[in-house]
């Protein structure tokens, strides 16, 4: 087996293409459906009652749906079997992809953010007019979307969660947190609509807690592209595995037999979840080339198989170089 093939199977494993991609793709579909159908509704009830809190949790909604649109388009690409012109995959198209969603959740953040501190301060210096607010169908209406988006959410991520966890799918799970976080942003919102109408009741105007609900979900939205963003770094930056998989990486060389010692373990990460491993094993000098050559094969394929616990990312591609050992030569 070449190296492209190796890498190719490892990769194949690891993604759950012989197995678990159909199962994968169904669950991410049925979080297209669920939040498009969420987004509309909030869109709709957000703009009839003039509340941009809940059109902001509209676009937070949206967020995760263009992070399924995304998936489910591009893993096409980035599953795509290593060649010769890109030896290591195309995995950089998954984290390229996953930097621009986070940039642009980002981006919407700020800028509704913006919005709703420019609306209190233009409140606060008088260029606002105070009135009395009426209760009408669209304010029920906005307030049922909130809720229901609340409610559909979580129950959203306790079956996403839980079937990522039965098909070992880190990205599932994942994509489980990020519907929770929509139920999260979809609170605030609830808050204001409900308290707001509340307070028409009474005659009470209580415009502010609008824009106030608005910067809750933008500081939310942030949140949110942070988390999305900060895993791209390590890949984009050709940043070394995890201290307890370089650990793992050099107790697994030095377990094999026949290996005296090992040194200039160099790894990087590929994309989420995979590592490239490059180092250098000391062995007998007196063992012939084909020797050497079984030695360094043995020594590959228990770092690809190696899983260490707690530690998410694994080997997919290991160079070994062989090294005489001046002591166990002479």
């Amino acid at each position: 087996m070449n190296d492209f093939q190796t890498i190719n199977s490892r990769r194949s494993t690891l993604s759950g293409e012989d197995g678990n991609a159909r199962k994968i793709a169904r669950v991410t579909w049925v979080g297209v459906v669920v939040n498009v159908v969420l987004t509309a509704l909030k869109a709709v009830g957000g703009v009839l009652a003039g509340s941009r809190a809940l059109v902001a949790d509209a676009v937070h909604s949206l967020s995760d749906l263009a992070t399924d649109a995304a998936v489910i388009i591009g893993v096409r690409y980035w599953t795509a079997p290593a060649d010769r012109e890109h030896p290591y995959g195309h995995q950089k198209i998954e984290t390229l992809i996953t930097l621009a969603i986070g940039l642009a959740l980002a981006g919407v953040g700020v800028g509704l953010g913006f919005e709703a501190v420019k609306n209190l301060f233009q409140a606060y210096s008088g260029h606002r007019d105070i009135h009395t607010p009426e209760i009408s169908g669209a304010t029920w209406l906005a307030l049922g979307a909130a809720l229901a988006s609340l409610v559909s959410k979580e129950i959203l991520y306790r079956w996403t969660a839980a079937q990522g966890r039965a098909l070992g799918s880190s990205a599932v799970v994942a994509n489980a947190w990020h519907h929770r976080s929509d139920a999260f942003s979809s609170i605030p919102p609830a808050i204001s609509i409900g308290a707001g109408a509340l307070g028409a009741r009474f005659g009470y105007d209580l415009w502010f807690l609008d824009p106030i609900g608005t910067i809750a979900v933008c500081l939310l939205l942030l949140k949110g592209a942070w988390d999305v963003v900060r895993p791209t770094f390590s890949p984009l930056l050709d940043a070394r595995a995890d201290r307890e998989l370089c650990h793992g990486i050099c107790e697994c060389v030095l377990a094999t037999p026949g290996v005296i010692s090992t040194h200039k373990i160099r790894t990087r990460c590929l994309c989420a979840g995979e590592v490239a491993v490059d180092l250098h094993i000391l062995v007998d000098g007196s063992l012939s080339v084909t020797e050497g050559h079984d030695l360094a094969s043995l020594v590959k394929y228990a770092i690809l198989d190696l899983r260490v616990e707690g530690v998410e990312a694994r080997a997919v591609d290991v160079v070994v170089h062989v090294e005489p050992c001046p002591q166990a030569s002479a």
